[in-house]
């Protein structure tokens, strides 16, 4: 057909037929996208930079900051028997926080290497490295089910988790967790926390109600780890935001055992720290400046997030001026962390649902994990602290890398600079986590890094009256600690104990009239070494005037009375002691000694060896000495039992050798007399004149 009103019609495109002779496609294995020994190569990496950042803590020692009251000084730690377990399980035996796991993990480090500290902070490295194994996995998975939730494509997702980790597991901030012994409950709260987050972002891309309680499961641990763990479920909330998951009443449903869980363990938590004394009154700050602190330590968590310098064990409270107000950059403070978040999501929010949401889980994981210890309500005597940071700073630190790896996506000119900048900033973080790690090598190093920060100062003011200057020293008050616990190191920790040394810490805090009864205390022990035990009792009483309630005093005291010859003065001081703290392993010593020694009251001696053996039954030392209780009440059986114990220990134990030949003698068991008089003498002990002849004589008349 032909012709000018012609139409011209488009072909149309038949549908394939198949043929039935077709031979069937073939599904051809994608190659995996990353080698099964990356992770592997990476975490191997990434564990080898942060023990070496950690390796100088293994060969630290205890410090006088609460590692007594943790490992040293516990009595409860120090014997796994029924009492002590049950007391370790139900009981708030540190009076400070409830911590059972914690403090079983301690007792376990006791029960296997004593007062040993290598093992402990062996220990507490190798919960670090856990910690930094699971956030590289929590990491993994979080950016894999991104890719599932419509993120995009994600490239390089184990690079992106292994800097998430080795952030993680090299942050100077973080060292006071793993390098501080007291600490043990931050990596191993972190060590339950980790897993669950794992297996919740596992419940929401799989929906398996027993992955749900296995996440309860491990929040429980976590919980019995620190009470800190109960911000747990916002921590979940976030993971939802992050995943887009939907608004629905399912979600609020599903949290619900957590919160409550959180309500309670809050609840015993706030209880037994106010208890304890850990929460600071509302009457030392009002509630404005509180809400000052808040939006002041926010900031400076992030801060010190990106430059952690001038790290610091001990951050004091700010020094009111003397219209009673804060120094002026707290008042900006609060501004500031507003201007930087708000302003920080709203420039995510711009970019995108996917960067807003991002943003979203970083900010808010930061804040739940570090809200309760922002200082509104103060637990204990420093504004910040260090290790608050250890779990705060992980979902930050996800939002962070995940910006880096958009910024080297979106311009990729950038690429090698960036790279070089994470790679310097990894060093430096590396490099301020070794050296931080040295700091925590023993009180003494701990306390002089504190004062150089915080330095008493002196200021010159002219008497007119008397017309000549006189020299001020003003130390801030919360910093007091610091010279006092320094001074206990120089009496305490160092050998031979330097009290020159030890009284100039303690004279600043007197000459600024500290009101720790600590302080004068311990000046007395030192007056009283020096002998002028007139000074040392003006010195007690100026403590107890104090705090009448000083275990400390009460016990320093009589041990003073006993040096001075006074034992029922003594006795009177230990007794008021015991009634304060009856487990007190120091207290006891002293106590047994003086009823032993002194007042030859052998009942009530052997009443408390019995408990000093009840709570370290390793020192042959009480065996001994509780023999020698039995030996005088006529109790020759148990005394060569104890005796032997002691030998067992120490067998040239010249003193020990005599007794037991003195109560085989007693048992009328003249021949083993002999052999222990003969061992005793072999080591040194110089025996009465015709001590063994008449042994000698004694055996051959009885027939032994």
């Amino acid at each position: 057909m032909s012709g000018k009103n012609q139409k011209y019609n488009k072909p149309v495109k038949k549908p394939e037929q198949k043929s039935p002779q077709a031979v069937p496609k073939v599904k051809v294995a994608l190659k995996p996208e990353y080698p099964s020994w990356l992770n592997s190569a990476l975490l191997g990496g990434i564990l080898v930079v942060t023990f070496w950042c950690y390796h100088y803590s293994l060969s630290n020692q205890f410090t006088n900051w609460d590692d007594g009251l943790y490992v040293y000084e516990n009595s409860y730690i120090k014997n796994l028997s029924s009492q002590n377990m049950k007391m370790i399980l139900f009981k708030d035996i540190t009076h400070n926080y409830y911590h059972p796991i914690t403090m079983l993990s301690l007792a376990l480090n006791w029960h296997f290497s004593g007062a040993d500290p290598k093992p402990y902070y062996v220990t507490e490295v190798l919960f670090h490295l856990f910690n930094t194994i699971w956030v590289f996995f929590l990491s993994l998975a979080l950016f894999n089910a991104m890719v599932k939730r419509g993120y995009g494509k994600i490239k390089g997702i184990p690079y992106l988790a292994g800097l998430c980790a080795l952030w993680q597991g090299i942050h100077p901030m973080h060292v006071e967790s793993v390098s501080w012994i007291a600490e043990r409950k931050d990596v191993l709260y972190l060590f339950f926390y980790l897993p669950g987050l794992i297996m919740y972002v596992k419940y929401v891309m799989e929906n398996k109600k027993s992955q749900l309680a296995l996440v309860v499961l491990l929040y429980f641990l976590s919980l019995f780890s620190k009470p800190l763990a109960v911000v747990f479920p916002l921590s979940l909330f976030t993971i939802d935001v992050l995943l887009k998951r939907k608004l629905e009443w399912k979600l609020l449903f599903e949290k619900i055992p957590f919160l409550i869980i959180s309500l309670i363990f809050g609840y015993v938590a706030y209880k037994w720290a106010n208890e304890g004394g850990s929460i600071t009154s509302f009457q030392v700050f009002t509630i404005f400046q509180r809400i000052m602190f808040v939006g002041y330590n926010y900031l400076m968590y992030l801060i010190k997030l990106f430059v952690p310098t001038h790290l610091s064990s001990y951050y004091p409270y700010p020094e009111l001026t003397d219209s009673n107000n804060l120094p002026l950059y707290f008042y900006f403070a609060p501004l500031v962390a507003i201007g930087v978040t708000a302003g920080l999501l709203y420039l995510a929010y711009r970019k995108g649902e996917n960067y807003f949401r991002v943003a979203l889980f970083g900010f808010g994981f930061y804040f739940f994990n570090v809200m309760f210890i922002l200082q509104f309500v103060s637990a204990g005597p420093a504004i910040m602290a260090d290790r608050y940071s250890y779990a705060a700073y992980i979902g930050f630190t996800f939002m962070l890398v995940y910006f880096i790896y958009q910024v080297i996506e979106k311009m990729p000119s950038l690429k090698t600079l960036v790279i070089v900048i994470v790679a310097g900033f990894s060093c430096m973080l590396a490099y301020l986590c070794q050296a931080r790690t040295e700091v925590w090598h023993n009180t003494k190093t701990l306390w002089e890094d504190v004062i150089s920060k915080y330095p008493a100062k002196v200021d010159t003011t002219f008497v007119a009256g008397k017309g000549r200057s006189e020299f001020i020293i003003h130390v801030h008050p919360g910093v007091e600690t610091s010279y006092k616990n320094l001074g206990n190191y120089y009496v305490q920790d160092k050998n031979p104990p330097d009290y020159d040394s030890a009284y100039m810490n303690y004279e600043i805090l007197e000459q600024i009239k500290s009101k720790d009864a600590g302080v004068y205390s311990n000046l007395g022990n030192i007056w009283a070494i020096r002998g002028n035990y007139q000074k040392s009792l003006e010195e007690y009483t100026k403590s107890l005037s104090l705090d009448t309630k000083s275990f400390d005093t009460y016990l320093d005291r009589g041990i003073t009375y006993s040096k001075m010859g006074q034992p029922e003065l003594a006795l009177q001081d230990y007794n008021h002691a015991f009634k304060m703290d009856s487990t007190s392993e120091m207290l006891l010593d002293y106590r047994a000694r003086t009823l032993l020694n002194d007042m030859k009251n052998f009942p009530a001696a052997m009443a408390d060896y019995n408990r000093l053996i009840a709570i370290d039954p390793r020192k042959p030392e009480y065996y001994l000495s509780r023999g020698v209780a039995e030996f005088n009440t006529g109790d020759f059986k148990d005394a060569i039992q104890d005796f032997n114990r002691e030998l067992s220990a120490n067998p040239k134990d010249a003193n020990c050798l005599l007794d037991l030949s003195l109560a085989y003698k007693a048992q009328k068991m003249y021949s083993q007399a002999v052999n222990y008089a003969l061992k005793a003498g072999q080591n040194g002990y110089k025996l009465p004149d015709g001590y063994i002849s008449d042994l000698q004589k004694l055996a051959k008349a009885g027939g032994q």
